[in-house]
């Protein structure tokens, strides 16, 4: 077997069909009697099989293998567990049952993985609306042996794309089961900062994300404590401990823009934003700060008045939204120029970061 792509799917009226016949279309061989390159994994996760077999299409679900899985937790984590376990192919892959592959890319991707002789090789995004998803911020023109500091991976929270499967297993890589949210954080961060040979899939056919789903588990609303545990439960690990300075606050800068400041504007652009999250928000910003001081500063003037007021527990929702929306204001200086000026060629740094975003 050359490739088993694992789909982890909650409920019936999720558009697995969709994402299987993508697959098949992928340009690598599927039928079982033939020489099949291609294991599409179905993962029924906490529900029945057979209305999940039922959506595919009758032509496809020959070249699907449905596995059974219950743990009664609602979270993508056993099922992607469960099905990578039961992985014997070279390479290996995790989807979303809601979204798809343009055509041809599974075959583009095992062809620019092993031409560049990769452990792994991430996948181009895009909205199937349109518009391209511009993670991670690679350097422009980087397709191979990519550094995991320089290429900004860990803004690929999930691991989409082919896997070695040889390293997933070598590294033990495994989805923590205990967050409702997050479960991909540990996982990703700790693939890309493996020393692994990373490619990334520039100009390949991409993998589509579908906005059609009523729900996703992802994007259930969260307490603060409870949407943010996997990142301070990150940083207090003996291996976020074993890395370097510079991955460490590569790191932590990662998930101060993006979860930090999201939970922030979220909350605060929806008039929730309280004292309690203030507070609680307040006290994760210590703990991501304590383990990589020198986290903030390439951060824009923008990003540093919305920190100090997370720092200082500000519960007011109105000021918070102004700040939330601030620093998303990419025409005033105030989002281009780092407080610290010795930090303005850092790779996390505002002129580089968004300059690298444009063209991915």
């Amino acid at each position: 077997m050359l490739l088993d792509v694992v789909i982890a799917v909650h409920t019936p009226d999720r558009p697995v069909e969709r994402a299987v016949a993508s697959l098949v279309a992928g340009g690598l061989p599927t039928h079982p009697n033939g020489q099949q390159r291609l294991r599409i994994n179905v993962v029924c996760h906490n529900t029945e099989v057979e209305p999940i077999r039922a959506r595919v299409a009758a032509e496809h679900q020959p070249l699907v293998r449905f596995l059974h899985y219950t743990d009664g937790i609602k979270s993508p984590a056993g099922p992607f567990n469960h099905g990578i376990s039961r992985a014997t192919g070279t390479w290996v892959a995790i989807m979303g049952s809601d979204d798809s592959v343009e055509a041809g890319a599974l075959a583009r991707w095992v062809e620019s993985a092993e031409d560049e002789r990769a452990d792994v090789l991430i996948a181009p995004m895009a909205h199937a609306g349109g518009g391209t998803i511009r993670t991670p911020v690679v350097r422009p023109t980087r397709r191979a042996g990519l550094d995991p500091v320089r290429d900004r991976l860990s803004y690929r929270t999930a691991p989409l794309g082919l896997m070695r499967l040889s390293l997933v297993r070598g590294l033990g890589l495994i989805f923590p089961t205990d967050y409702a949210t997050g479960e991909d954080q540990s996982f990703s961060a700790k693939l890309w900062f493996s020393g692994a040979r990373i490619s990334y899939g520039r100009g390949l056919p991409r993998y589509l994300v579908h906005d059609d789903a009523q729900l996703r588990v992802t994007q259930t609303p969260r307490p603060v404590t409870e949407d943010l545990a996997f990142a301070t439960d990150l940083v207090a690990t003996d291996w976020f401990a074993g890395l370097k300075p510079g991955s460490r606050e590569a790191l932590v800068t990662k998930l101060i823009r993006v979860h930090v400041f999201g939970h922030v504007m979220l909350r605060a652009q929806a008039g929730t934003w309280n004292a309690t999250d203030a507070s609680l928000m307040a006290a994760v910003l210590r703990q991501l700060l304590f383990k990589a001081p020198l986290a903030a500063r390439p951060l824009s003037l923008a990003d540093r008045q919305l920190l100090d007021a997370v720092a200082r527990g500000e519960a007011d929702a109105g000021t918070m939204a102004g700040l939330a929306a601030a620093r998303r204001r990419f025409t005033s200086p105030w989002t281009w120029m780092p407080r610290s000026l010795p930090h303005v060629l850092h790779p996390e740094a505002p002129l580089r970061f968004m300059s690298a975003s444009a063209l991915v």
